[in-house]
């Protein structure tokens, strides 16, 4: 275990593990932007329940929150969001669902 994602790319670099495991989007942006060579093998299946949800940080208090918050609302209502998720998140990368 590594108490970064940082911490986890460098023991992977440095040969003292074979792979590492993070969540899909990070792992797309490892594998296209800071990693050469990596690629990803597989992606675990979407366990039972409430589904994975995302968020966009701001600061406390921020001016842009109510902006931001109207954008995404106006993006799910649409259907924009759910088209996105299923390019991107869903199907994106071929990664393969490991059982």
């Amino acid at each position: 275990m590594f108490n970064t994602n940082d911490d986890a790319k460098l023991a992977l670099t440095n040969g003292q593990v074979d792979a590492i495991v993070v969540d899909l989007p990070t792992a797309f942006y490892i594998t296209s932007a800071q990693l050469e060579n990596a690629r990803i093998v597989g992606q675990l299946p979407p366990s039972p329940g409430t589904p994975e949800q995302f968020g966009a940080v701001l600061d406390k208090g921020s001016p842009l929150t109510g902006c931001v918050s109207q954008a995404v609302d106006a993006l799910r209502a649409d259907g924009t969001l759910a088209t996105l998720e299923q390019q991107w998140l869903a199907s994106a990368g071929n990664a393969p669902e490991l059982r």
